[in-house]
């Protein structure tokens, strides 16, 4: 088969493109038009009317193969980067290949679609498309929020002690050059209930605080905060409420505008297993002129939260993939990718609180937790326990000091769970 002739998979080919190239504009559309049929046509094999969350067989089968992880690997990390389904990852491949034929126009044609997928992500999260930037990723939106705001010299900036660096350090970093305050709240982890974190929040308030800043879920703990409530008492105190959204989109259901927060970040890359390099902003529309862009190549700003995404030339294929990956997500449908994840989390927790020596970081309720579980055992380090389940059990999990975070996702199967709880025990014994 020639270069000439080759078929893409999904039925369209590069011959029948390039000879389309003529056209100018109206090619490079039809370019793009092909792609999304194409991808389009994979989805059907994941649609499903009703699928067991606790069964490895049947559904759950069909919807692994659209993975391409080795067999007999557990992933388990999909907390740091989910892995991206194979028909995601071909239209991913199939952009960049517009790119390079015809930069500028199917470039064009790109950027005039970002409107559709700012649509689509509104929808996604429970927001309109006004509130809606797309950024890079999470650290972006996050900068973004903490940066953007006009505060004085002895402001206070409230975040957990359990935020990921990414939001912890930026503060800390814009703080000593404003002179603004971060006070960091504490609680144990885990909590016993919600109350223990709105309490612990609310004790922290002083006149000065103007924001609330944390993570939902605190993403190395997996621990689901009282979004709406943490919201609430902000307002009540004329505080601002931001959520750094890493670990929550793509693993369980919410909407932003139930949780009633300001602002909120996320990626599609851990989760939702989209390509990296691709992010979420959302600025509460009567908060917006609080919160100034920090980059932009406009000399009038964009309308609404517009203004926040202005970033000249970016990795426009990455982008379009935003909008495959939610397409893919929503084809098997977020109450039950929520149901997947939720039931192996639980699966996990519960299969190791019944080991000796093993402390679990994660809330054992269910209303404040999903598909995390960060856990350790006494005496051994993080690293050991992390290197016995590469080694002896093919599974892959990030570990540091004295526990590791489990990321147990839709595509994980109980066998590949049941995995952790073996080593654990073994390891607990004295096994090594």
């Amino acid at each position: 088969m020639t270069p000439e002739t080759h078929t893409i998979e999904g039925g369209f080919s590069r011959r029948g493109f390039l000879g389309r190239l003529a056209g100018g504009s109206t090619a490079a559309l039809v370019g793009l038009t092909d792609t999304r049929t194409a991808f389009a046509g994979t989805l059907q094999s994941v649609r499903a009317t009703g699928a067991d969350g606790r069964s490895d067989g049947g559904y759950w089968e069909k919807v692994r193969k659209q993975f391409m992880l080795e067999d007999g690997f557990a992933y388990l990390n999909t907390g740091t980067l989910g892995p991206t389904p194979r028909p995601v990852w071909e239209a991913m491949n199939e952009y960049w290949r517009l790119m390079a034929v015809n930069p500028n126009e199917n470039s064009a044609v790109f950027q005039n679609h970002v409107e559709q997928i700012r649509t689509k992500v509104a929808a996604f999260v429970g927001a309109t498309p006004d509130e809606i930037a797309i950024t890079r990723n999470t650290t972006e939106g996050n900068t973004i929020l903490c940066q953007g705001l006009d505060l004085a010299p002895g402001d206070e900036i409230l975040i957990t002690a359990y935020e990921h660096a990414s939001n912890r350090e930026t503060q800390m970093r814009h703080a000593k050059r404003r002179g603004l305050v971060v006070k960091e709240v504490q609680f144990p982890m885990p909590p016993a209930n919600p109350q223990v974190i709105i309490d612990a929040f609310a004790a922290a308030i002083t006149p000065k605080t103007r924001v609330m800043h944390f993570g939902n879920p605190l993403g190395g703990y997996g621990c689901i905060m009282p979004a709406k409530q943490l919201a609430d008492l902000a307002h009540s105190k004329k505080i601002l409420c931001f959520v750094d959204g890493a670990h929550a989109t793509g693993m369980f259901q919410f909407s932003l505008k139930e949780w009633g927060v300001d602002g909120f970040a996320c990626n599609s890359h851990k989760w939702l297993c989209g390509a990296a390099g691709a992010g979420v902003l959302f600025v509460k529309r009567d908060v917006q002129e609080r919160v100034a862009p920090v980059m932009g190549i406009y000399r009038d700003e964009p309308a609404g939260a517009r203004k926040y995404d202005q970033l000249s030339r970016r990795p426009w294929p990455t982008v379009m993939t935003f909008e495959d990956i939610i397409d893919f997500h929503t084809a098997i449908g977020s109450a039950r990718i929520e149901a997947r994840a939720r039931a192996l989390g639980e699966f996990v927790r519960t299969g190791l609180a019944a080991i000796p020596k093993v402390k679990i970081y994660t809330p054992m309720d269910p209303a404040m937790s999903c598909g995390t579980t960060t856990a350790g055992i006494d005496g051994v380090p993080g690293a050991q326990i992390r290197e016995y389940l590469r080694q002896k059990y093919d599974t892959y999990v990030p570990g540091g000091s004295d526990r590791i975070r489990i990321s147990t996702h839709y595509f994980n199967t109980f066998d590949q769970a049941d995995r952790v709880i073996k080593a654990y025990r073994e390891l607990a014994s004295g096994v090594s």
